[in-house]
């Protein structure tokens, strides 16, 4: 007899997924690492969604938000504008589910190692700091094995501040849930002079330590190294992508193509 095995993992609390509007508007936040774009997927609907295949497939990716997904590679946050691909659905061997194509406009978080992003804090301990992002997302911001505890307190971080950060590490578990952990730039720290250098890009400092060398998985929560190469236009270039996409597929409202006017 075949046991079954443990349950999936709920959803994330709804209160805590936006809805695709404002998951629109995220997008063009600077240091956002959201991108807009349209997808195809397959999804295998259960016989009990005959005759409404739609609540189905809602069902489905809604169970599957902030989730990482591989063929996204990053994290689905919102969706719309379904459409089925084909008018029927395929039935394969003797299994009861009917397979659909579908394609949908998928809101994606999809940070990478030595991005920017901005948390708002939620937890401020004498090992680490914590940020929620977007209202969604966990981060974590050790305290650097260089300081102590006494430095670590006197940089004045508190509950509800904002707080930028570089993404240092990446992982997802079996069930999708996203762990970020970050490193302060060196415009939050107060690091002896000889190990600083100035990024002329934007005027933040960053501290340079030569144990880290050139690995962003150090696991040690140390100090971020150096901003990353062309950040400035690594990020015009993305958001012009952003822009582009949003513009032919009309992804957003025209609130959005605005504020992408008077970028």
């Amino acid at each position: 007899m075949a046991v079954a095995g443990p349950p999936p993992p709920p959803p994330p609390p709804a209160a805590a997924i936006p809805s695709f509007a404002v998951a629109c508007r995220l997008v063009w936040q600077r240091y956002s690492c959201l991108v807009v774009a349209p997808h195809r997927r397959h999804v295998a609907l259960a016989p009990r969604y005959l005759g409404r295949k739609r609540t189905g497939i809602r069902a489905q990716l809604d169970a599957e938000l902030l989730r990482y997904s591989e063929s996204l590679q990053g994290v689905p946050v919102a969706y719309d504008n379904i459409k089925v691909v084909g008018e029927l659905g395929d039935i394969y061997d003797d299994q009861g589910f009917i397979h659909l194509n579908i394609e949908a406009d998928f809101v994606i978080f999809s940070p990478k190692k030595g991005k920017k992003l901005v948390g708002v804090i939620n937890k401020v301990a004498p090992s680490h700091i914590g940020c929620l992002i977007h209202g969604c997302f966990n981060a974590s911001i050790p305290k650097p094995e260089q300081m102590s505890v006494v430095q670590w307190q006197d940089l004045g971080l508190k509950i509800g501040d904002e707080l930028k950060f570089q993404v240092l590490h990446l992982d997802s578990d079996a069930a999708g849930v996203f762990f970020i952990r970050g490193g302060l730039t060196k415009s939050r720290l107060k690091p002896k002079k000889s190990e600083t250098v100035t990024d002329s890009t934007n005027g933040d400092e960053t501290q340079k330590l030569d144990h880290q060398g050139n690995s962003l998985n150090d696991s040690g929560g140390d100090y971020v190294t150096e901003e990353p190469h062309d950040e400035t236009k690594n990020t015009g270039k993305e958001n012009a992508e952003e822009q582009s996409v949003s513009a032919v597929n009309g992804l957003c409202d025209g609130k959005n193509k605005k504020k992408k006017k008077n970028a």
